[in-house]
Protein backbone atom coordinates (compact mmCIF):
# COMPACT_ATOMS: atom_id res chain seq x y z
CA UNK A 1 0.00 0.00 0.00
CA UNK A 2 1.35 3.57 -0.77
CA UNK A 3 2.41 5.65 2.12
CA UNK A 4 -0.01 8.08 3.44
CA UNK A 5 0.98 11.76 2.61
CA UNK A 6 0.89 14.70 5.78
CA UNK A 7 -2.41 14.81 6.88
CA UNK A 8 -4.44 18.26 7.52
CA UNK A 9 -6.67 17.10 9.69
CA UNK A 10 -6.28 17.73 13.57
CA UNK A 11 -5.17 14.64 16.25
CA UNK A 12 -7.49 14.79 19.36
CA UNK A 13 -5.62 16.29 22.11
CA UNK A 14 -6.38 13.49 24.06
CA UNK A 15 -4.61 10.89 21.46
CA UNK A 16 -1.59 13.51 20.66
CA UNK A 17 0.11 12.78 23.34
CA UNK A 18 2.98 9.25 24.36
CA UNK A 19 5.07 7.60 26.50
CA UNK A 20 8.58 5.54 25.90
CA UNK A 21 5.98 2.59 27.88
CA UNK A 22 2.77 2.61 26.91
CA UNK A 23 0.99 2.17 30.42
CA UNK A 24 -2.43 1.77 31.16
CA UNK A 25 -4.05 5.10 30.32
CA UNK A 26 -2.28 4.64 26.76
CA UNK A 27 -3.38 1.47 26.22
CA UNK A 28 -7.51 2.56 27.46
CA UNK A 29 -6.96 5.42 25.16
CA UNK A 30 -6.09 2.94 22.76
CA UNK A 31 -8.97 0.90 23.32
CA UNK A 32 -11.07 4.17 23.20
CA UNK A 33 -10.00 5.16 19.62
CA UNK A 34 -10.88 1.23 18.45
CA UNK A 35 -14.09 1.12 20.08
CA UNK A 36 -14.78 4.80 18.55
CA UNK A 37 -13.39 4.63 15.36
CA UNK A 38 -13.87 0.47 14.00
CA UNK A 39 -16.85 -0.54 15.56
CA UNK A 40 -19.05 -2.04 13.25
CA UNK A 41 -16.24 -2.27 10.89
CA UNK A 42 -15.68 -5.26 8.60
CA UNK A 43 -11.68 -6.59 7.78
CA UNK A 44 -10.45 -6.32 4.14
CA UNK A 45 -6.61 -6.99 4.03
CA UNK A 46 -4.37 -8.08 6.94
CA UNK A 47 -0.70 -7.72 6.32
CA UNK A 48 1.98 -9.00 9.64
CA UNK A 49 5.28 -8.67 8.13
CA UNK A 50 6.93 -9.05 11.54
CA UNK A 51 6.29 -13.19 12.13
CA UNK A 52 7.29 -13.15 15.78
CA UNK A 53 4.72 -10.89 16.23
CA UNK A 54 2.60 -14.01 16.51
CA UNK A 55 4.90 -15.83 18.60
CA UNK A 56 2.62 -17.85 21.27
CA UNK A 57 -0.15 -16.97 19.18
CA UNK A 58 -2.92 -19.98 19.58
CA UNK A 59 -3.88 -19.24 15.81
CA UNK A 60 -0.92 -17.90 13.70
CA UNK A 61 -3.08 -17.24 10.12
CA UNK A 62 -4.65 -13.77 11.00
CA UNK A 63 -6.07 -13.62 7.48
CA UNK A 64 -9.00 -15.20 9.13
CA UNK A 65 -9.96 -11.70 9.71
CA UNK A 66 -10.41 -11.02 6.61
CA UNK A 67 -14.36 -10.75 6.57
CA UNK A 68 -14.81 -10.08 10.14
CA UNK A 69 -16.55 -7.27 11.77
CA UNK A 70 -15.23 -5.63 14.87
CA UNK A 71 -17.73 -6.40 17.64
CA UNK A 72 -16.01 -5.05 20.90
CA UNK A 73 -12.88 -3.73 22.38
CA UNK A 74 -12.20 -4.48 25.99
CA UNK A 75 -9.24 -4.09 28.01
CA UNK A 76 -7.72 -6.41 30.91
CA UNK A 77 -4.32 -4.72 32.93
CA UNK A 78 -2.16 -3.66 29.86
CA UNK A 79 -3.51 -5.83 27.45
CA UNK A 80 -6.42 -4.88 24.56
CA UNK A 81 -8.45 -7.44 23.65
CA UNK A 82 -10.38 -6.70 20.08
CA UNK A 83 -13.56 -8.57 19.46
CA UNK A 84 -14.58 -9.43 15.98
CA UNK A 85 -17.76 -11.55 14.28
CA UNK A 86 -17.74 -15.27 14.04
CA UNK A 87 -16.14 -16.14 17.63
CA UNK A 88 -12.37 -14.55 16.93
CA UNK A 89 -10.73 -12.42 19.07
CA UNK A 90 -7.26 -10.69 19.11
CA UNK A 91 -5.36 -9.97 22.21
CA UNK A 92 -2.35 -7.49 21.76
CA UNK A 93 -0.19 -6.52 24.31
CA UNK A 94 2.13 -3.41 23.80
CA UNK A 95 4.87 -3.62 26.07
CA UNK A 96 8.14 -0.80 26.07
CA UNK A 97 7.32 0.36 22.47
CA UNK A 98 4.27 -0.29 21.08
CA UNK A 99 1.76 2.18 18.94
CA UNK A 100 -1.77 1.88 17.37
CA UNK A 101 -2.87 4.41 14.55
CA UNK A 102 -6.28 4.32 12.85
CA UNK A 103 -6.29 6.48 9.22
CA UNK A 104 -9.47 7.09 8.06
CA UNK A 105 -9.61 8.26 3.83
CA UNK A 106 -10.85 12.15 5.47
CA UNK A 107 -7.02 12.28 6.45
CA UNK A 108 -8.35 12.32 9.89
CA UNK A 109 -5.69 10.25 12.41
CA UNK A 110 -6.35 9.08 15.94
CA UNK A 111 -2.96 7.40 17.39
CA UNK A 112 -1.37 6.64 21.36
CA UNK A 113 1.23 4.85 22.51
CA UNK A 114 4.94 5.17 21.67
CA UNK A 115 5.65 8.36 20.22
CA UNK A 116 7.54 6.78 17.60
CA UNK A 117 6.67 6.81 14.60
CA UNK A 118 5.82 10.23 14.61
CA UNK A 119 1.76 10.58 14.85
CA UNK A 120 1.82 13.32 12.29
CA UNK A 121 4.31 11.34 10.04
CA UNK A 122 4.55 8.95 7.24
CA UNK A 123 2.50 5.33 7.49
CA UNK A 124 3.59 2.74 7.58
CA UNK A 125 6.95 3.38 8.93
CA UNK A 126 10.02 1.21 9.11
CA UNK A 127 8.79 0.14 12.51
CA UNK A 128 5.37 -0.60 11.26
CA UNK A 129 4.84 -4.21 11.70
CA UNK A 130 1.22 -5.12 10.82
CA UNK A 131 -1.36 -3.04 8.78
CA UNK A 132 -5.27 -3.71 9.13
CA UNK A 133 -7.61 -2.47 6.19
CA UNK A 134 -11.59 -2.27 7.01
CA UNK A 135 -14.95 -1.62 4.64
CA UNK A 136 -14.55 2.18 5.16
CA UNK A 137 -11.07 2.38 3.95
CA UNK A 138 -9.53 3.02 7.42
CA UNK A 139 -6.59 1.65 8.21
CA UNK A 140 -4.98 0.45 11.19
CA UNK A 141 -1.76 0.63 11.57
CA UNK A 142 0.66 -1.24 14.72
CA UNK A 143 4.23 0.09 15.14
CA UNK A 144 6.53 -1.51 17.50
CA UNK A 145 10.64 0.34 17.79
CA UNK A 146 11.80 -2.34 19.91
CA UNK A 147 9.61 -5.42 18.87
CA UNK A 148 8.54 -6.50 22.28
CA UNK A 149 5.03 -6.34 21.95
CA UNK A 150 2.41 -9.26 20.98
CA UNK A 151 -0.71 -10.33 19.25
CA UNK A 152 -2.04 -13.50 19.82
CA UNK A 153 -5.08 -14.87 17.78
CA UNK A 154 -7.54 -16.97 19.33
CA UNK A 155 -10.95 -17.88 19.65
CA UNK A 156 -12.98 -15.82 21.86
CA UNK A 157 -14.74 -18.02 24.33
CA UNK A 158 -11.01 -19.03 25.19
CA UNK A 159 -10.21 -14.83 26.16
CA UNK A 160 -11.03 -15.34 29.89
CA UNK A 161 -8.53 -18.45 30.07
CA UNK A 162 -5.96 -17.05 28.92
CA UNK A 163 -6.42 -13.96 31.00
CA UNK A 164 -6.52 -15.69 34.13
CA UNK A 165 -3.54 -17.62 33.09
CA UNK A 166 -2.06 -14.36 34.02
CA UNK A 167 -3.02 -14.05 37.49
CA UNK A 168 -3.50 -10.25 36.87
CA UNK A 169 -4.58 -8.87 40.53
CA UNK A 170 -7.80 -6.80 40.63
CA UNK A 171 -7.87 -3.53 37.90
CA UNK A 172 -6.13 -0.56 39.49
CA UNK A 173 -8.92 2.17 37.65
CA UNK A 174 -12.75 1.72 37.13
CA UNK A 175 -15.36 0.00 39.16
CA UNK A 176 -14.58 -2.26 42.19
CA UNK A 177 -11.12 -0.82 42.88
CA UNK A 178 -9.31 -2.00 46.49
CA UNK A 179 -9.43 -0.01 49.79
CA UNK A 180 -7.17 0.45 51.76
CA UNK A 181 -8.01 -2.89 53.47
CA UNK A 182 -8.18 -4.78 50.48
CA UNK A 183 -4.72 -3.27 49.63
CA UNK A 184 -3.13 -3.77 52.54
CA UNK A 185 -4.40 -7.94 52.62
CA UNK A 186 -2.23 -8.30 49.08
CA UNK A 187 0.86 -6.56 50.66
CA UNK A 188 1.19 -8.15 53.70
CA UNK A 189 3.51 -10.72 53.04
CA UNK A 190 5.32 -8.62 50.83
CA UNK A 191 8.33 -7.26 52.12
CA UNK A 192 9.96 -5.47 49.00
CA UNK A 193 9.78 -1.67 48.68
CA UNK A 194 6.32 -0.38 47.76
CA UNK A 195 7.52 0.76 44.55
CA UNK A 196 8.69 -3.15 43.28
CA UNK A 197 5.89 -4.52 45.14
CA UNK A 198 2.97 -1.93 43.07
CA UNK A 199 4.28 -2.78 39.75
CA UNK A 200 3.32 -6.60 40.43
CA UNK A 201 1.05 -7.17 38.07
CA UNK A 202 -0.61 -10.26 40.51
CA UNK A 203 -0.96 -7.50 42.91
CA UNK A 204 -2.61 -4.56 41.34
CA UNK A 205 -3.59 -5.03 37.65
CA UNK A 206 -1.99 -2.21 35.23
CA UNK A 207 -0.06 -0.21 37.39
CA UNK A 208 3.40 1.21 35.51
CA UNK A 209 6.63 3.36 36.11
CA UNK A 210 5.02 6.62 36.06
CA UNK A 211 1.73 6.12 38.08
CA UNK A 212 3.38 4.14 41.03
CA UNK A 213 5.66 7.44 41.11
CA UNK A 214 2.90 9.57 41.38
CA UNK A 215 0.47 7.70 43.41
CA UNK A 216 3.01 7.42 45.79
CA UNK A 217 3.89 11.05 45.86
CA UNK A 218 0.21 12.22 46.29
CA UNK A 219 -0.13 9.43 48.93
CA UNK A 220 2.92 10.58 50.60
CA UNK A 221 4.70 7.22 50.88
CA UNK A 222 8.20 6.86 50.59
CA UNK A 223 9.15 4.45 47.55
CA UNK A 224 11.66 2.28 49.33
CA UNK A 225 9.13 1.43 52.31
CA UNK A 226 8.76 -2.20 52.88
CA UNK A 227 5.56 -2.88 51.49
CA UNK A 228 3.92 -5.18 54.28
CA UNK A 229 4.99 -1.86 57.21
CA UNK A 230 2.50 0.69 55.85
CA UNK A 231 0.42 1.68 58.37
CA UNK A 232 -3.82 2.00 57.97
CA UNK A 233 -3.35 5.45 57.26
CA UNK A 234 -0.56 5.14 54.39
CA UNK A 235 -2.61 2.30 53.10
CA UNK A 236 -5.93 4.19 52.76
CA UNK A 237 -3.98 7.27 51.15
CA UNK A 238 -2.37 5.21 48.76
CA UNK A 239 -6.02 3.10 47.76
CA UNK A 240 -7.19 6.65 47.15
CA UNK A 241 -4.28 7.89 44.94
CA UNK A 242 -3.78 4.74 42.71
CA UNK A 243 -7.05 5.16 40.57
CA UNK A 244 -6.35 8.91 40.74
CA UNK A 245 -2.90 8.57 38.78
CA UNK A 246 -4.34 6.50 36.46
CA UNK A 247 -7.69 8.80 35.75
CA UNK A 248 -5.26 11.86 35.52
CA UNK A 249 -3.02 9.55 32.83
CA UNK A 250 -6.53 8.91 31.02
CA UNK A 251 -7.69 12.33 30.61
CA UNK A 252 -4.79 12.98 28.21
CA UNK A 253 -4.05 10.16 26.52
CA UNK A 254 -1.02 9.12 28.68
CA UNK A 255 1.58 11.42 30.42
CA UNK A 256 3.89 13.27 28.19
CA UNK A 257 7.69 12.10 28.50
CA UNK A 258 9.99 12.36 25.70
CA UNK A 259 13.75 11.72 26.20
CA UNK A 260 12.77 10.60 30.01
CA UNK A 261 11.85 14.36 30.52
CA UNK A 262 8.28 14.96 31.60
CA UNK A 263 6.12 17.41 29.93
CA UNK A 264 3.14 18.25 32.39
CA UNK A 265 -0.37 19.52 31.66
CA UNK A 266 -2.06 20.51 34.62
CA UNK A 267 0.75 19.90 36.94
CA UNK A 268 0.43 16.29 36.16
CA UNK A 269 2.58 14.24 36.91
CA UNK A 270 4.24 16.09 39.26
CA UNK A 271 7.04 13.92 39.91
CA UNK A 272 7.90 11.24 37.41
CA UNK A 273 10.52 12.26 34.93
CA UNK A 274 11.50 15.69 36.87
CA UNK A 275 14.26 14.96 38.31
CA UNK A 276 16.08 18.70 40.04
CA UNK A 277 13.00 20.04 39.24
CA UNK A 278 10.41 21.98 42.34
CA UNK A 279 7.92 19.70 43.92
CA UNK A 280 4.30 20.86 42.57
CA UNK A 281 3.49 20.54 46.53
CA UNK A 282 6.33 21.61 48.77
CA UNK A 283 8.75 23.44 46.04
CA UNK A 284 11.76 21.04 47.04
CA UNK A 285 13.66 19.41 44.64
CA UNK A 286 12.76 16.30 43.36
CA UNK A 287 14.81 13.31 43.33
CA UNK A 288 15.55 10.22 42.03
CA UNK A 289 16.97 6.85 42.71
CA UNK A 290 16.28 3.41 41.12
CA UNK A 291 14.46 0.99 42.94
CA UNK A 292 14.30 -2.41 41.70
CA UNK A 293 16.57 -1.61 38.54
CA UNK A 294 13.68 1.09 37.95
CA UNK A 295 13.87 5.12 37.80
CA UNK A 296 12.36 6.32 40.45
CA UNK A 297 11.23 9.82 41.18
CA UNK A 298 10.25 11.15 44.36
CA UNK A 299 9.84 14.08 46.68
CA UNK A 300 12.32 13.69 49.69
CA UNK A 301 9.96 16.70 52.03
CA UNK A 302 6.25 15.02 51.14
CA UNK A 303 7.72 11.38 51.12
CA UNK A 304 10.04 11.23 54.30
CA UNK A 305 10.72 7.57 54.64
CA UNK A 306 10.26 7.59 58.61
CA UNK A 307 6.56 8.70 58.09
CA UNK A 308 5.21 5.79 55.90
Amino acid sequence: MARASLPTARIDRMEEKGTFVPELPEVETIRRIVERELIGRTVTRVEVRLPKLLRGSPIADTQLLVGRRVIAAKRRAKILVVGFSGGLSLLIHFKLSGQLSIHQTSGRRSAAGHPVPDFLGMYPHKTTHAELQFDDGAVLYYSDVRQFGWWRLLPSDEVGAVLEAFAFGPEAVGENTLNGVALGARLRRRSIAIKTALLDQTVVAGLGNIYVDEALHRSKIHPTVAANKLDEGALVRLAEAIPWALERGIEQGGAKIVHHRAYPIDGFPGVHARESQPCPVCGTEVVKVRVGARGTYFCPTCQPVEKA
